[in-house]
């Protein structure tokens, strides 16, 4: 009987990893996809996409490090939570610091975006917003979306 439970539990938990792992592919097909629609929306100079692509490489250099701080901070959390004697003071000051991490990584994507931006001619400025103002729709509709399920 115990192994059966075990077994259960065991198929139970990669059900949810599984899940996670297919929604994460569908994200990233959808931003690949989405990518691609506005590359050739854009009609890019050679020029433009290879200065873009040295700015993406660059930007996702500095995410890895941010994400990574932001990770080892997220740990250092769960540990202090962990701990019989939690200190308000501590507890305040990781918060503190996941947050600036959090914000320093929303700063980051707004360079990018505009660092991008910059290297656009006024009709490409134009298609591109015409662009984020729809993927920015559909992403507050997701959020919606998931929302109301959590609820």
């Amino acid at each position: 009987m115990k192994n059966l439970i075990f077994v259960l539990v065991v198929l139970f938990a990669f059900s949810f990893v599984g899940q996670d792992s297919y929604s994460q592919k569908q994200n990233n097909k959808r931003q690949n996809e989405y990518r691609k629609e506005l590359k050739e929306k854009l009609n890019l100079t050679d020029e433009q996409e290879k200065k873009i692509q040295e700015l993406r490489n660059a930007h996702q250099e500095v995410m890895i490090k941010y994400n990574a701080d932001l990770d080892l901070k997220e740990l250092e959390l769960k540990k202090l939570k962990q701990n019989d004697n939690v200190s308000r003071n501590d507890l305040i000051n990781l918060t503190k610091e996941l947050s600036a991490i959090k914000n320093e990584i929303e700063l980051a994507k707004i360079n990018h975006q505009m660092d991008v931006y910059e290297y656009l001619d006024a009709n490409q400025k134009k298609i591109w917003m015409e662009q984020k103002t729809k993927f920015g729709f559909m992403k507050d509709k997701m959020k919606n979306k998931m929302h109301h399920r959590k609820g």
